[in-house]
């Protein structure tokens, strides 16, 4: 009988949670290779339509229509990103918060869809969540998972690449990104615009998520806006801003950089809750660097 040989490297890619999804395992036979990687994408592709803004079916859009009337009960995934997210709106005083898609729709960057139903005071604290799985908002409510779904379906997919005994493996959604394996995988902190001299982060057994509002910044009222919302202001953060987190697990590193992003170095204490670290470039053109 002929045993396959391992190969070096298999990576592929596919689209989900609005970017690019690329996952390269290492250490595996082809055929092996390739049933981790579907198996890891599959994961992906459940956190995307379970979550996503955009799908009319997904938990997201339910909640959204429904549940400021009556208790929705969602897939237990969904359930669990909306506990973690509401711990962290707690640990962070509201300054993370899933239902700023209010002020993200009303800036054209989510579609507009019964804006002016919602309640311009609510918040992270009008979300209940029941022990049977379900969802009741105190308040019409519009919530957006985009900012931790993504490093979440990244954590799903590492899990599954790790239970298949891959000896490397790298899973990369659109800068949030994870790696499992002794050997570091450098990553260059792109601010999106052009530059010769890009800082390059080397990462290992960990998860980095990246974040800025530059590349999708307009001009909203006469002021710049970006994609990314202090909670408790509601104004834009910094569009210049560029926040890379360090952290255990993805769905950690993806939330934080959305408080670095409003906080600037001020979100030095609440990284050191999380064990996480962060590279902060400020508009003024200097790096930051933020550790416990």
């Amino acid at each position: 009988m002929k045993l396959s040989s391992v190969t070096s490297a298999v990576e592929r890619a596919q689209p989900w949670l609005g970017t690019l999804v690329s996952i390269r395992v290492e250490g595996l036979a082809l055929p092996q290779a390739h049933a981790a990687i579907d198996t890891a994408f599959a994961e992906v592709a459940a956190v995307h339509k379970l979550m996503s803004f955009h799908r009319e079916d997904s938990d997201v859009s339910k909640l959204n229509q429904f549940a400021a009337s009556r208790p929705i009960r969602v897939h237990p995934l969904t359930f669990t990103v909306l506990q973690i997210a509401l711990d962290l709106s707690s640990r962070t005083n509201g300054c993370f918060d899933i239902s700023v898609a209010t002020q993200l729709a009303d800036w054209g960057f989510l579609p507009t869809m019964s804006v002016g139903n919602c309640a311009p005071q609510g918040s992270w604290r009008d979300i209940e969540l029941h022990a049977d799985g379900s969802v009741l908002f105190h308040r019409p409510l519009l919530i957006d998972l985009g900012g931790i779904a993504k490093g979440f379906a990244v954590d799903r997919a590492m899990d599954a690449l790790c239970s298949q005994n891959v000896r490397r493996c790298v899973v990369n959604a659109g800068g949030d990104i994870s790696v499992s394996g002794e050997q570091a995988e450098r990553i260059a902190l792109d601010r999106g615009i052009p530059a010769n001299d890009l800082p390059v982060l080397e990462l290992r057994n960990g998860s980095v998520a990246s974040s800025t509002g530059l590349r999708k910044a307009s001009w909203h009222y006469g002021h710049k806006v970006g994609p990314h919302v202090h909670g408790v202001s509601r104004l834009p953060s910094p569009a210049e801003r560029f926040a890379s987190v360090v952290a255990n697990r993805c769905i950690i590193a993806d939330a934080l950089t959305k408080v670095v992003l409003a906080e600037g170095a001020n979100s030095r204490n609440l990284l050191q809750q999380f064990g996480a670290t962060a590279h902060l470039y400020e508009p003024e053109g200097r790096w930051v660097h933020l550790e416990p």
